[in-house]
């Protein structure tokens, strides 16, 4: 079954001082789904912004993509990039979780993925894989 991988952005529709705890929550909640149907990936989360990538069978990618669009937690969703790809590059993740605040260290590489996302996609997508192996 061929691979695909696809990256997205959007805004939260909600903010809240927990906002990151609950949005841990759910990115956990997602692993569990994500594990039943061959979805990999990971989720950023940085100043109200989500970048996501998911990676697998392209049907169920898809699927899982268009759940996404429905949610009412996300607005302003834009699609970047979905590619054919020959291997996983979140292989050891059904749904990774990074976020940061600005005064954690890890915000201002946060906010290089977000710079990136909007010149290359792909490169975005290596740099979140980067720190997820950290």
């Amino acid at each position: 079954m061929p691979l695909c991988k696809l990256l997205y952005t959007s805004r939260s529709a909600e903010t809240s001082p927990r906002r990151t705890d609950q949005i841990a929550q759910i990115a956990r909640q997602s692993a569990l789904r994500n594990a039943k149907a061959g979805i990999t990936g990971s989720l950023v989360y940085v100043e109200d912004s989500f970048i996501q990538v998911l990676e697998g069978p392209q049907a169920e990618v898809e699927r899982v993509f268009e759940s996404i669009c429905c949610d009412f937690r996300h607005r302003e969703i834009k699609l970047i990039d979905l590619v054919p790809v020959p291997t996983r590059q979140f292989a050891e993740w059904h749904m990774g979780f990074l976020a940061s605040s600005e005064d954690d260290p890890l915000y201002k590489e946060l906010e290089q993925v977000r710079y990136l996302v909007s010149v290359n996609a792909r490169t975005a997508a290596e740099h979140i894989r980067n720190l997820m192996g950290r």
